[in-house]
């Protein structure tokens, strides 16, 4: 070889060296990693890339690529299961747009159509219902939609029981697979429930029995994408079919690294961002804490500058490795809510630290405690009998069981996300799972209205606050106990928990349309309140 042959196959070796680096670098610009996971920021960017990316007047894009110019297409599949998101964490309105643009571009025959409206799918309709049911109580006028695509279903099962394949134009074989529409089975089974159509579960048993026993093998083998396997596993558990989901995810944790990563699939060195979140789903409803915490914790850390995550992500990623998609961030809140959820049911009945010491948490609560003397005064001077009053974040309900003894003539809710901790509330209090971001209530529900020590466990505040007023009437009382940021350092935290500015949330209740006051040094049993840890912000609505 002479030298300008080897001079020339060295420039382009380090040519292609260098447009190698420079992908990497412009790739790498958009995204971050980092261990040490700042909870709150993710979901504040998750939550700025959902508001860009909705389309006005519709849904939400399927992705967005990184230097791509925005569009004005929605994703019907995607907006529907968004919608149950969505109103997990308070965004009322934007689930309200999406339901109406769904309700518009359904077809004749009740499907639901891709993204580009060419054809009809049988698990873009299952999710749209999804959506629909989820907003049925807010949105009666859905349920006419919700019925047609339930029949739709029904029209599309084969007399065996087999759903027909996904389009191999989209998702070619050994990336997606039919057993994916196990997930449209439990839509089809709640629908069934709520309209009183015996058919809709007796079909979903059906479909659910067949691939059960032709396709148990895969079933039980990561065999496909991560982001479709998870369809399948989950949809088991929903299902109820809680030994072949377990069976399953321990094949899949034998893949788990220890920083989290588990590949996209089981012989690739790249990982898929939805798959991860959607399997930390999973082990958060089985129960398996730590191996949920670890893989959410790594997914979390691969969000974008923009708040959203690619694809995938890593060596020969082939998932849409350039392009946020819209999908991962659903499946990110799906796993935050479920986050907080089992946080609170494991340490229930475990001790806290506190100032320096340890003490249990449990349903008793001193009669001195000021928290509980200010709320009992508040009561007492604003609600005549038969008024309603909501404790919304009561947890085992120490104040709401002292309230109920002095005010038996009120009637007492209690509303928390964990219903391990509602399940021995007494007879005289009315339980509900829900949160802060998803009060259980209709608007104008309630005339006092509280919440002591679980603002500061809302991810979003300004969508808590809206919520804590949307479910109270005209000339209710809002009451908020909780800490103050001045006093941080004093307990342990869970890393999105948040303390409070006293004028800045006195602000946001005030935007919200309440008259707020401001009660400092809150004591805390026998103390003077001088270590300044309580605050109450009592917000009446005009």
């Amino acid at each position: 070889m002479n030298r300008y042959s080897l001079n020339t196959k060295l420039k382009k070796i380090l040519f292609s060296k260098i447009q190698q680096r420079n992908k990497k670098l412009k790739y790498m610009k958009y995204f971050r990693f980092n261990n040490d996971i700042k909870l709150l920021s993710v979901y504040k960017n998750a939550k700025k890339w959902i508001i860009k990316n909705t389309v006005y007047g519709k849904g939400i894009r399927p992705s967005v690529g990184l230097d791509d110019k925005i569009t004005d297409i929605a994703y019907p599949e995607v907006s529907g299961y968004f919608i149950p998101t969505l109103l997990n964490f308070g965004f009322r309105d934007l689930s309200k747009q999406y339901a109406k643009w769904l309700l518009s571009i359904q077809h004749e025959e009740g499907a639901w159509y891709d993204y580009l409206d060419e054809s009809p799918y049988v698990f873009d309709t299952g999710q749209v219902l999804r959506g629909l049911i989820a907003i049925y109580p807010i949105m009666p006028e859905v349920e006419s939609a919700i019925l047609r695509g339930c029949d739709y279903i029904l029209s599309q099962i084969k007399p065996d029981g087999q759903l027909p394949s996904p389009s191999t134009k989209f998702w070619p074989e050994g990336i997606c697979t039919e057993l994916i529409h196990l997930y449209c089975l439990p839509p089809l089974i709640e629908a069934s429930k709520i309209f009183n159509r015996p058919e809709y579960e007796i079909e979903a048993k059906r479909v659910l029995d067949y691939y059960k026993k032709n396709c148990m093998e895969k079933l039980l083998d990561f065999h496909t994408l991560s982001h479709f396997y998870a369809y399948m596993i989950e949809a088991l558990v929903d299902l109820g079919e809680l030994e072949i989901a377990r069976t399953a995810m321990d094949k899949v944790s034998k893949l788990q690294r220890k920083n989290g990563f588990i590949p996209a699939y089981k012989n690739v060195k790249w990982t898929c961002s939805t798959g991860l979140f959607q399997f930390a789903v999973i082990w958060y409803k089985l129960g398996e804490k730590i191996k949920a915490d670890l893989t959410f914790d790594y997914a979390c850390s691969l969000q974008t500058q923009n708040g959203g995550w690619l694809g995938s992500y890593g060596p020969n990623a082939q998932y849409i490795q350039l392009r946020e998609i819209s999908w991962a961030v659903k499946y990110f809140l799906d796993a935050l809510k479920l986050k907080i959820s089992v946080h609170f049911a494991k340490t229930a009945d475990k001790n806290v630290p506190i100032m320096g010491g340890t003490y249990p948490l449990s349903d008793f609560i001193r009669d001195e405690d000021g928290r509980l003397k200010l709320i009992l005064q508040k009561i007492n001077e604003s609600l005549l009998p038969n008024s309603t009053v909501v404790d919304v974040g009561c947890g085992l309900g120490r104040i709401l069981k002292k309230a109920a003894e002095q005010r038996p003539d009120l009637k007492f809710y209690g509303v928390d996300i964990a219903p391990e901790i509602l399940k021995n509330m007494p007879a005289t209090i009315t339980t509900k799972i829900g949160s802060l971001l998803s009060i259980p209530f209709e608007d104008c529900f309630s005339d006092f209205t509280m919440t002591t020590e679980a603002l500061e466990h809302a991810v979003d505040i300004e969508n808590a606050i809206k919520e804590l007023v949307r479910v109270t009437k005209k000339g209710g009382k809002v009451l908020i106990i909780d800490k103050d940021i001045k006093a941080t350092g004093a307990l342990d935290t869970p890393p999105w928990e948040q303390w409070f500015d006293t004028e800045q949330l006195k602000t946001l209740m005030e935007e919200q349309g309440l008259k707020v006051e401001v009660l400092k040094n809150i004591p805390y049993n026998e103390k003077d309140g001088s270590d300044g840890l309580y605050v109450a912000w009592i917000g009446e609505k005009v």
